[in-house]
């Protein structure tokens, strides 16, 4: 579901859910669905977000599901469940303190995101954990990719992942939202060419492109052959594939965001033709 807001912007899960469940538009449904969802009348759903019941935590964590939150969303979803059905103002003042803080937190890290941020050291170890991260902020470049259900679909991935991963990528500044929409945002990654992360990276994409093997895709090009040559022969065919990345590259910058792809290209010696005496 398109959705301008995340829950981390409401104090309300009423004004939240009204948000993320409107009345009107392509997600005109997702209250009915939710009903079946939390195996209830529709009527009760609107008694709850017109202000006149509350949903019980049970049906809070049903919700959760329903609405594929992360962990994170998750456990601020139930926080505001929990503020709102407090009994006491002992209770009330303990959940919006709760709330507070993990506001604050999200907007320290905001504030520290600027154009010359470039990715932590730690984060680059999450950022390359699975090609998910790298996907899914590639889909933010391509105007009909930019919401997480259209992602989910593109991806074949659950919703509740790729919410995951776009959470990382807005608390890492790789992401921002716009309007309704998650698009690109400052921070830069650079990885140095002596990385031990380069070859997790190259991993990650060689196991997609097997499986993209498996899909016949009239639009994807695998090739591979072994053969015998000279060091000179090497160099040369090194070379000629070196000259088409830089002359692909003004392509790739020029072209327009319809899809997202992946060009990956081997050359390497399986047995060396001067092995080191031992």
């Amino acid at each position: 579901m398109s959705n301008p807001k995340t829950v981390f912007d409401y104090l309300n899960y009423r004004e939240y859910l009204k948000n993320a469940l409107p009345v009107k538009g392509p997600d005109r449904g997702a209250r009915a669905k939710l009903a079946g969802a939390l195996n209830c009348q529709g009527a009760f759903i609107s008694l709850v977000l017109g202000g006149s019941s509350h949903f019980s935590l049970e049906h809070a964590a049903k919700i959760s599901r329903f609405l594929n939150h992360d962990t994170e969303e998750r456990d601020y979803f139930l926080l505001l469940v929990h503020l709102a059905r407090a009994g006491s103002k002992d209770l009330e003042t303990y959940y919006r303190e709760k709330i507070q803080g993990i506001q604050i937190r999200r907007r320290e890290i905001k504030e520290r995101v600027d154009t010359t941020t470039q990715l932590s050291e730690a984060d680059q170890l999450t950022y390359y954990s699975s090609w998910h991260f790298t996907a899914i902020h590639m889909c933010l470049m391509v105007p009909h990719l930019q919401d997480k259900s259209a992602i989910a679909a593109a991806l074949k991935l659950p919703q509740s992942r790729v919410s995951s991963v776009l959470n990382f990528l807005l608390k890492t500044g790789l992401a921002k939202l716009s309007g309704n929409r998650y698009v690109c945002g400052p921070t830069r990654i650079h990885l140095p060419a002596d990385s031990p992360l380069v070859t997790k990276h190259h991993s990650n994409w060689r196991l997609q492109a097997l499986q993209s093997m498996d899909s016949f895709h009239p639009s994807s090009l695998h090739y591979s052959s072994v053969m015998s040559l000279s060091q000179e022969a090497i160099e040369k065919i090194r070379t000629i594939l070196l000259q088409a990345i830089e002359t692909s590259e003004p392509i790739i910058k020029e072209a327009k965001e319809e899809t997202v792809c992946v060009l990956a290209m081997d050359l390497f010696e399986i047995a060396l033709s001067n092995p080191r005496q031992s």
